[in-house]
């Protein structure tokens, strides 16, 4: 099947790489498509993972493999038939912890999973110290940073990596967890300490108004405590064994985005890790 970018008329939705656009000819798929220039390893990544996903009943949303839209590789999805829970907090503001508290509980069921269909996470995190974005360490911090890394307790479990309230929707009776293009395999401790950073540190869309920002950034920190409470409740994980994982967090959130407002932070605070090894 032949389709044109046209074809596909506008977006339900954009992200920072990729935008949601229905599917002609089939109501219940869309497609995730990327720009032409998007690694098309990334790509094949995601299939995969998107793939042992659905497979261990992590989420109901179906990856139908890869297709092309003229010069844009994207992936063939199930349709969500819901609103994340970031949207339906805004409709009421009500449940905003009842969310909160469901994407602790979805996390934990993901962290119940087992897998090795999915690189482990300190290896990637090992590798991503080669990576531009952390050009700015001394060998001697490098170094000290795979000790930090390799030092930390293996696993087998999935880890989503960029799970927050938009990546979790309320759909047919259940939850659906989208968005597994970072996934990895490893300690769960890795995935709840990346949850933190993308709620405390995380830059929210680009052009967001002060006002906003200040009010997102509260109803962050209320989200954020309530998941934590939560999980640690569920799982008996406890916030030293989520702060161990701080360091690979920021280490993988440099290497895959390098947002430039919040570079200069994370620099700080991996320097300030490190401290002055040469």
């Amino acid at each position: 099947m032949s389709v044109r970018r046209a074809d596909l008329g506008e977006p339900l939705a954009v992200g920072r790489s990729a935008e949601i656009l229905s599917w002609p000819g089939d109501a219940d798929r869309v497609i995730k498509l990327f720009p032409a220039t998007y690694d098309a390893g990334l790509v094949a990544a995601e299939v995969v993972a998107s793939t042992e996903a659905h497979r261990l009943g992590l989420t109901t949303i179906a990856c139908h493999g890869q297709v092309q839209v003229e010069d844009r590789p994207g992936l063939l999805l199930d349709r969500l038939h819901g609103d994340s829970l970031t949207r339906l907090a805004e409709r009421n503001p009500l449940t905003l912890r009842s969310g909160a508290r469901t994407l602790a509980r979805t996390h934990a069921r993901v962290h119940e999973a087992a897998t090795s269909a999915l690189p482990e996470i300190r290896d990637a995190a090992d590798t991503a110290l080669d990576t531009p974005p952390l050009a700015f360490l001394t060998e001697g911090q490098r170094e000290l940073a795979r000790e930090a890394i390799r030092s930390l307790p293996a696993g087998d479990r999935v880890l989503h990596l960029d799970f927050h309230t938009e990546n979790v929707f309320a759909h047919d009776g259940g939850h659906a967890v989208i968005d597994w293009q970072t996934a990895l395999r490893g300690d769960p401790a890795a995935d709840v300490a990346m949850t933190v950073l993308l709620l405390s540190d995380a830059e929210l869309w680009p052009g967001t108004p002060l006002l906003k920002r200040i009010l997102v950034q509260s109803v962050r920190r209320l989200v954020l405590s309530t998941y934590l409470a939560e999980y640690r409740s569920v799982t008996g994980m406890t916030s030293e064994q989520i702060a161990a994982w701080r360091l690979p967090a920021v280490v993988l959130r440099m290497s895959t985005l390098d947002i430039a407002s919040e570079r200069p932070a994370f620099v700080r605070e991996l320097t300030a890790m490190l401290g002055a090894a040469r």
